[in-house]
């Protein structure tokens, strides 16, 4: 790998151009998290099971192009250099193929369940494959910005705040603007004219966000690692071996093997969280709006403090303390629903509750994020001491795919427990008074408490990963030592 010579100090330009960058993918994970299972299953009526395979089945795809879209960035030579061109060229086929996933052509009562689960198929692929085409290289981007140990925990933090602003922009413009209650909706997320226009506001902020981080980082391009002139094209035999051969390293194996349990068991959470909201907690939208932007706003906390807590703890260790942070307040209001010490539904009292609770359930996965993101960057460190070459894509697109877990496996397991349990869906259900009150008790134990538990052996798994501070800098000295 061709090291980049003479590189100046990052810019607080740069790095904010880098940063806000991140509202696209916070956008589009909010989006899919939160209302893609929803929207199709309780607002057009697919059934659960379906909706759920739908978004699972777009991650086998992601499978593929995630390690196909970081190998190809690692070996691209020209004028933009590696990571920039991708970019560009994602920005238009996402917000077009965003559009169409929240306003389909066709109804589930004009071509049935299965015309309707091809649609929301192939829109969510293409929304994920034009997406994988500017995230991985936009976070590869970030790892070669600076070999600053806490520098580079600064920077996935910059990028995860300015995701969280996605996250609000999402929320704010649903239930602010789009989700307005009526007669005939009291819910005003259950309306299906809605989403379209939502839809298209949020897929011209995506293109917009893109556009920018591209072109407010192109300065750095002289500056950054170039591929090597004698690197061969890839090939798909390529991308097997290359992922193949990053299993191989026990830093990347551990970390990424127990940060998907946990991103899974946090899916699962998030994809039933606007059915928690809506009918078992029947909170009103400007309750839910309060409440999901909590969220967010307890990440950006959780982001401010990471580079100080993880400096405290180093990174394995603050993973940890996160995520087991999260378990533990996640199941709360649940636990003490069932303990007869939770305020009434629909209370501003409960409504209060709820967002502390998030606020600090935010604050507390953020540690999570952010450590998975700057531990990708010291693996690839180390991935180039052990054979010589500079593959931050391989490394962010194995990141990017378990990110991607926590909404496509999260909502498929929830949609399989929506179906397992009879949750009726369409136009029969408005308001919580249409649901049996057993089946909401169901899937408030099913996706609070045990859900909750499900992040522990992921939290056992993250004990095996040992790259911390002092072998880093090891690492970096003989890298630099090798190269000089």
């Amino acid at each position: 790998m061709n090291r980049a010579v003479g590189v100046s100090p990052l810019s607080a330009a740069v790095k904010l151009n880098f940063g806000v960058g991140q509202i696209a993918e916070g956008i589009k994970t909010c989006s899919f998290s939160t209302f893609l299972l929803f929207y199709y299953n309780q607002v057009l009526g697919l059934s659960g099971d379906l909706a759920g395979l739908a978004i699972a089945l777009a991650l086998i795809f992601d499978a593929v192009t995630d390690p196909i879209a970081g190998s190809v960035s690692d070996r691209w030579r020209g004028p933009r250099g590696r990571r920039h061109p991708f970019m560009y060229a994602s920005a238009a086929p996402l917000g077009v193929s965003f559009f169409l996933l929240f306003a389909p052509w066709v109804r589930v009562d004009e071509v049935g369940h299965g015309g309707l689960f091809a649609w929301m198929l192939l829109a969510t692929i293409l929304t994920r494959a034009s997406m994988t085409l500017y995230h991985v290289p936009h976070m590869a981007l970030g790892a070669e910005l600076s070999e600053d140990y806490d520098q580079r925990t600064a920077l996935v933090a910059i990028r995860h705040f300015f995701g969280a602003v996605g996250y609000i922009l999402v929320y704010a413009l649903g239930f602010g603007v789009f989700f307005a209650s009526s007669p005939e909706f009291p819910n005003g997320q259950t309306n299906p004219a809605a989403y379209p226009p939502y839809a298209l506001t949020l897929g011209l902020i995506m293109v917009a966000s893109i556009l920018l981080t591209a072109f407010g980082t192109r300065s750095r391009i002289p500056h950054l690692p170039q591929a090597q002139a004698h690197e061969r094209r890839v090939r798909p035999s390529d991308v097997l071996l290359e992922a193949w051969l990053a299993m191989q390293n026990p830093s990347f194996r551990w970390m990424m093997l127990g940060f998907i349990v946990i991103i899974v068991a946090f899916g699962v959470a998030t994809a039933t969280g606007l059915h928690m909201y809506t009918f078992f907690w029947g909170l009103n939208r400007f309750q839910i709006l309060i409440a999901l932007v909590a969220g967010p706003v307890g990440s950006m906390l959780g982001y401010a403090v990471a580079r100080p807590f993880f400096a405290w703890l180093d990174k394995r260790d603050a993973m940890i303390v996160g995520g087991f942070c999260w378990m533990v307040i996640y199941a709360l209001p649940v636990l003490l629903y069932l303990a007869g010490w939770s305020p009434p539904p629909g209370s501003w009292a409960l409504a209060n509750f709820l967002t502390l609770i998030t606020i600090f359930a935010g604050a507390t996965i953020a540690q999570l994020i952010v450590g998975i993101g700057t531990a990708m960057a010291d693996i690839a460190d180390e991935n180039e001491l052990q054979t010589g070459r500079r593959q931050e894509g391989v490394f962010f697109g194995a990141s990017a795919f378990a990110v991607k877990c926590s909404a496509a496996l999260g909502s498929f397991f929830a949609g399989l427990v929506l179906t397992l349990i009879d949750w009726p869906t369409g136009s029969a259900v408005r308001t919580a008074a249409d649901i049996p009150a057993d089946t909401l008790l169901l899937l408030a134990v099913i996706t609070g408490p045990v859900t909750a538990l499900l992040a522990l052996p992921g939290l056992a798994l993250l004990r095996g990963y040992r790259l911390n501070r002092s072998k880093l800098e090891g690492i970096q000295a003989a890298l630099k030592g090798a190269s000089g």
